[in-house]
């Protein structure tokens, strides 16, 4: 058989293992089944559903903690550190070039194998150029590439989870700021009207006109509003905090500056949406974490195969050009030139069980990714239906607590003119006054967990969301 047709068939047969190691160790890229809820509209997510409240500070607030939060500039540094790795991945696949100069100068042994050698000691130049090639055909390095390009993508993921969570975080910690804002003003008023009371009440019993137990129980009533106002005014502190961390303020900044406040606490409050029935079941798919979960899936994989690529032999070829001479001289002659050119087979024969108990590793890592990508679909689902229903549950309550300060306000105006008229005792109109201020700080309460429910459906439908009528009408960010 003639050198060049044993060469083909070499070709041919090489080729052939690399089609059938292709085949053989591919990932497994089946889809996870999943009993999902049916969904009859479609929709697309809204990475800006902060507008959805109509606040600027609010809004600016939002964009600063996206840029300069902690964790966020964290994430953004693990996508930079799995991009790397997939570069040292993929470098794997092409053939490596290496370019080395070498010069020496060293003596043998005269009683030695070479020691008829002259001269003695002698000198040795060399500039060469080498490469080396693994062929992958059984798919080691190309899998390994594909899972770490996975491993890229689940991390890209996790950076928008991470960005979704602290705008998310940010929203509430204003909603919390707005809240107290209303309360502390709530608290004030209500030392005001207190002291006033509680004036009048001296006046009044110095007259002769009343007696001194209604100057008491005025005076204990506005030692309870006094001593609520610096609690309250406590946790407004501890809000613009929590605030400035989010934001990734300066230690300065969270010293001395007091953080921007826009709409108050009940303008926030026409931000609330209801979301219509048939939600799409792809939508909630398209959520961060999920997709994440779903690439760490296929990142393991992908690893089974390059750890069953053991298994088979692994081929490197080899090479080297350049020149070498004893005199720097003729180093660039042409007698001085040097070349070669080897392939390398190495085959594993017996490891005591290595190779198996890696696969065996990486199948159980497998299972471990197809477990958690099954519980986050499942989380995903429940997060929506407990957002709808808290969504629900404290609109209910807060307009019920909007009805009874309405009454209380109303009972507080008639105990008055009771008992400025004779018919009750100050303790009636004590009792009126205590519980509307209590109803009032309970209101804002409310009002600050029914933001705070819209929010945590945002946060579980991965975002806001715009139906096709919203897509096509506006280019406004109106979730629902």
């Amino acid at each position: 058989m003639n050198k060049p047709r044993l060469a083909l068939r070499c070709g041919a047969l090489a080729l052939l293992l690399a089609l059938n190691g292709c085949a053989l160790l591919s990932p497994d890229r089946t889809p996870v089944a999943l009993d999902l809820p049916e969904g009859r509209e479609a929709a697309t997510i809204d990475n800006q559903w902060w507008h959805l409240f109509g606040d600027k500070e609010l809004d600016a607030l939002v964009e600063r903690a996206r840029e300069r939060n902690a964790d966020v500039q964290l994430a953004i540094a693990r996508i930079e550190e799995a991009r790397a790795a997939l570069g040292i991945a993929s470098a794997e696949q092409l053939p490596r070039l290496d370019l080395g100069a070498d010069a020496s100068r060293q003596r043998v042994s005269e009683n030695g194998l070479q020691g008829g050698l002259r001269p003695n000691p002698y000198d040795s130049y060399q500039f060469a150029a080498s490469a080396s090639w693994e062929l992958d055909l059984w798919g080691r390095v190309r899998n390994q590439r594909e899972a770490a390009l996975a491993q890229l993508q689940a991390t890209q993921y996790d950076h928008d989870s991470v960005l979704l969570a602290v705008s998310a975080a940010t929203v509430e910690a204003y909603f919390n700021l707005r809240a107290l804002d209303a309360q502390v003003n709530v608290a004030q008023q209500t030392l005001t009207t207190r002291e006033e009371s509680y004036q009048l009440r001296v006046k009044r019993f110095k007259g002769g006109l009343t007696s001194e137990l209604d100057v008491r129980q005025a005076e204990a009533e506005l030692m309870d509003a006094r001593a609520a106002l610096p609690q309250l005014q406590a946790s407004q502190t501890q809000a613009q905090n929590i605030l400035f961390i989010l934001t990734g303020a300066s230690p300065r900044e969270v010293y001395n500056e007091v953080a921007p406040r826009g709409t108050s606490i009940e303008g926030l409050l026409p931000g609330l949406f209801t979301l219509p029935a048939g939600l799409p079941s792809d939508l909630l798919l398209r959520r961060p974490d999920i997709q994440s979960a779903e690439q760490q899936l296929r990142a393991t994989r992908a690893q089974i195969q390059v750890a069953r690529a053991a298994y088979f032999p692994r081929i490197t070829l080899t090479g080297l050009f350049g020149v070498q001479s004893l005199e720097f001289s003729d180093l660039f002659k042409g007698p001085s030139k040097v070349w070669g050119f080897a392939g390398d087979l190495t085959m594993p024969l017996f490891d005591n069980g290595l190779t198996a108990a890696q696969v065996d590793q990486a199948r159980a890592r497998d299972k471990q990714a197809a477990i958690r990508y099954t519980q986050t679909v499942r989380s995903a689902f429940g997060d929506v239906r407990v957002g709808l229903d808290g969504v629900q549950r404290t609109r209910e309550r807060a307009e019920a607590l909007k009805l009874q300060s309405n009454a209380l306000a109303r009972q507080v105006h008639l105990a008055q003119l009771r008992y400025d008229n004779g018919y009750s005792d100050y303790l009636e109109v004590l009792d009126a006054e205590r519980s509307d201020f209590q109803v009032q700080l309970t209101l804002i309460s409310a009002q600050r967990d029914a933001l705070v429910a819209q929010l945590s459906l945002i946060k579980a439908l991965g975002g806001g969301w715009q139906a096709p009528s919203d897509l096509s009408t506006s280019n406004a960010t109106t979730p629902g």
